[in-house]
């Protein structure tokens, strides 16, 4: 599937958003791990955008809040912004967020990962690559 680099959702990715999203699943599931593609091979974020418009209103309003706290965090630790950064250090970001001692940080990694889990593996041709099939029929 194309990459496109249209706004997804009404307004809820806009701006820099979906550009910091973007990196991020593409951090969270990279091409050539366990599966060989990873998320940069197809276009997430219509459908992330979809789920994220599907949450309560108070926690849209902070996604992109989120995103911005991802995006300028790793200037501190890094000395650029998330997007500028190398594989490895978004990895290393990520991961330190994801084990912080701070539970915002960890619920902003769960949130992260949840949106980036449930865009990539709600395919069939994406879910197959871990031998997961979509519906409940038993196999004889």
């Amino acid at each position: 599937m194309k990459r496109t680099e249209g706004i997804a959702g009404p307004g809820v990715l806009r701006g820099g958003s979906g550009e910091i999203l973007r990196s991020v699943m593409d951090t969270i599931i990279p091409r050539g791990g366990a599966f060989g593609p990873g998320a940069a091979d197809y276009d997430l974020l219509p459908r992330a955008g979809e789920l994220i418009m599907s949450y309560d209103p108070s926690i849209r309003k902070l996604f992109p809040v989120m995103l911005k706290y991802v995006q300028y965090g790793a200037l501190t630790r890094h000395g650029k912004v998330f997007t500028r950064l190398s594989e490895e250090k978004r990895i290393r970001f990520l991961e330190s967020m994801e084990k912080s001692r701070f539970f915002y940080k960890r619920m902003i990694m769960l949130l992260l990962k949840l949106i980036t889990m449930l865009t990539f593996y709600e395919s069939d041709e994406r879910a197959c690559l871990t031998g997961y099939e979509h519906g409940c029929t038993w196999k004889k």
